[in-house]
């Protein structure tokens, strides 16, 4: 005989919170925004509707948590280093994998039909990502984040989101850095 199960552990929460932004993702890269519905995600996940409702709000709270994934060196559990350049290395390093770029496709193909998704895209992933190499910089640095940001992910992002360039190896990630940011003038370049 069975008896009803208690609520989930922490472990089992986190589980299902990864399994959901799983599906989440896979949804948003093979099939776009439309496919990732409480109805599709809750089948494909083996989740209650209840349960992705008190968890994500709504639909764009489940984007959001895919987005937030791509920028997991945010969590917290990345702190191995205090410098502009291993904050810069972290950040080129999510975002330009490869599911942060398919997640990246699949918001953009639908922003312009979707405003308000591209504009919780932009405050949970470029934004968040400014703001995180903001405390990096000296005050009186001569380029601001957004710049730091734009100049980081640059041309490698554009010809990875076009599909023109592999993800790039560990010491090519380096090498961009640290170019870049001498080349901004600003701390932290190796």
């Amino acid at each position: 005989m069975t008896g009803k199960r208690g609520r989930p552990s922490a472990a089992e929460r986190l589980e299902r919170h990864e399994r959901v932004i799983d599906v989440v993702i896979a949804l948003l890269t093979t099939q776009g925004y439309d496919a990732v519905t409480f109805d599709r995600v809750s089948v494909d996940a083996h989740v209650a509707k209840r349960t992705l409702y008190a968890d994500f709000d709504d639909r764009t709270g489940l984007v959001r948590a895919a987005v937030r994934r791509q920028h997991a060196y945010l969590d917290g559990t990345w702190q191995s280093a205090d410098d502009l350049r291993a904050a810069s290395v972290a950040v080129v390093t999510h975002l330009l994998s490869d599911e942060a770029i398919a997640v990246h496709r699949a918001i953009v193909a639908d922003a312009g039909a979707n405003a308000a998704l591209a504009a919780e895209f932009y405050d949970e992933g470029p934004g968040r990502a400014q703001r995180f190499l903001a405390q990096f910089l000296p005050a009186d640095a001569a380029a601001p984040a957004e710049l730091v940001f734009t100049a980081l992910l640059g041309e490698p992002h554009r010809r990875r989101l076009l599909g023109l360039a592999p993800a790039l190896t560990s010491a090519e990630i380096d090498a961009h850095v640290n170019r870049t940011l001498r080349a901004l003038g600003v701390a932290g370049a190796g």
